[in-house]
């Protein structure tokens, strides 16, 4: 390192040497262009996470550049400013003196500029007769100047890791929303045990996600993303073969067709048979809707167990993934164990578990221990002697029935006060006294 002039701060501020080294490296750069002030901050301002820089430096760093007459920044010539800490707080957008110190600092440690102070430590400059400036105490800024290609260059690396998270994140973003459609949509077909680890893994490897990473770590993830999707098509494509190859051999099958009886008799039976309530008609139809699928609805769990609403209260139920994430917050509350809760989900189902979740849920006020009794549900289940979609319906049309069956008032009941009723009372313990007054006058003629 070649001293050949040196500043040292005024005061108590000690000299480092990394000060040292920027001053050494100032005075040797020789011939170096001339740039652009605004382009060179505004890479600065690209590259200040690298620069460890806050906004209130960039805003003071402005400042002090505004100070500088013209645009361009010339490293052989003299670049030092010379502000006042109050013009320089009203240009820096009002910021106080200590933001103010602070800032400077750190723009000096980050080398973008050098002090220059005077013997007694005041910002200011000797101009000649004629006007022009021979020496300046202040703020100088050929470290900009020097340093504009390795800004330029940090700047351009920033962005592109930038655009290369960003990139990163939109592919994970759109692997994950693929796959989970594609195993909720085919979990419930098929309810195949292959689909069910699969969808385990994917839930691990997004659990793995960090909340702030760089695109090395998220390449990784998207990588172990990317071979979950290639297994999971060529589950899919074989789930497809086996259901073409199925439906292929009742291609055959007769058609039948029941033909209408063309007697009037037999027609007006119908007709009269037909005419029923507006409630059985509406029992049946839902009883049909329910049992004719191969699977329960969404409508159907909802209507059953509406206290699954409760665990929810930010969004609606409107599809079965938002069913599944009330179903584990109402398993936490209810105090039931995740690895029993995993094992009815790799046996049965995830919509299995859910129902039965939320049937627990629902009976939770009759219930002891719900966590026993969910493992309760599960052992039957295993031993084929419990069928959730059928305990589900047998629930609904037990509720459907108890509303039917309940009476509704004619008239609304009328609110009646408690004086009114005390002389209500009083009332009827006169009459009666009146009325055995008269039974002793009646007895005695």
């Amino acid at each position: 390192m070649h001293l050949e002039s040196i500043t040292t701060p005024f005061g108590r501020r000690p000299l480092t040497r990394a000060q040292l080294k920027r001053q050494a490296t100032a005075n040797s750069v020789a011939g170096s262009q001339i740039v652009d002030k605004w382009k060179v901050f505004r890479h600065i301002a690209e590259a200040r996470s690298k620069l460890g820089l806050q906004d209130r430096a960039l805003a003071v760093l402005n400042a002090l550049l505004s100070f500088l007459p013209g645009t361009d920044m010339d490293p052989k010539a003299p670049l030092v400013v010379f502000p006042s800490n109050e013009q320089l707080s009203l240009r820096a957008h009002g910021v106080c003196a200590r933001t103010l110190r602070r800032s400077i600092a750190s723009l000096v440690e980050a080398g973008l500029i050098c002090r220059n102070d005077s013997p007694n430590g005041k910002r200011y400059a000797h101009r000649s007769r004629s006007g022009e400036i021979e020496c300046a105490y202040g703020f100088d800024l050929r470290p900009m100047a020097l340093r504009a290609t390795e800004f330029a260059e940090m700047a351009a690396k920033i962005v592109e890791e930038t655009m290369r998270l960003k990139r990163t994140k939109e592919a994970i973003t759109i692997c994950r929303r693929d796959m989970r459609k594609l195993l909720q949509f085919y979990i419930d077909e098929t309810r195949s045990e292959e689909l069910v680890a699969i969808s385990l893994r994917l839930d691990e490897i997004l659990a793995h996600l960090p909340r702030q990473a760089t695109a090395a770590n998220l390449e990784a993830s998207l990588r172990a993303l990317e071979a979950l999707r290639s297994q999971l098509l060529n589950s899919l494509n074989n789930i497809e073969k086996s259901v073409n190859t199925s439906a292929n051999e009742g291609q055959d099958d007769r058609h039948k067709e029941e033909s209408e009886s063309e007697s009037y008799i037999e027609r007006r039976t119908k007709n009269l048979c037909g005419e029923r309530t507006q409630a059985q008609l509406h029992t049946n139809t839902l009883q049909q809707t329910v049992v004719k699928g191969s699977r329960i609805s969404l409508d159907v769990i909802l209507k059953t167990c509406p206290k699954i609403h409760e665990c929810s209260p930010a969004r609606p139920l409107r599809d079965l993934i938002s069913l599944s994430h009330a179903c584990e917050i109402a398993r936490v509350v209810l105090g039931i164990d995740k690895e029993q809760y995993l094992r009815c989900v790799r046996l049965s189902g995830e919509l299995t578990a859910n129902i039965l979740v939320c049937i627990v849920y629902q009976r939770q006020e009759q219930i002891r221990s719900p966590g026993a009794y969910f493992c309760e549900l599960l052992k039957l289940l295993i031993s084929n002697r419990l069928d959730a979609e059928q305990l589900l319906l047998s629930m609904l049309k037990r509720s459907y029935t108890t509303a039917q069956v309940k009476p509704v008032p004619s008239e609304q009941p009328i609110a009646v006060s408690h004086q009114l009723l005390k002389l209500c009372s009083r009332g009827a313990r006169a009459g009666s006294t009146e009325e055995k007054r008269m039974v002793r006058i009646s007895t005695t003629n």
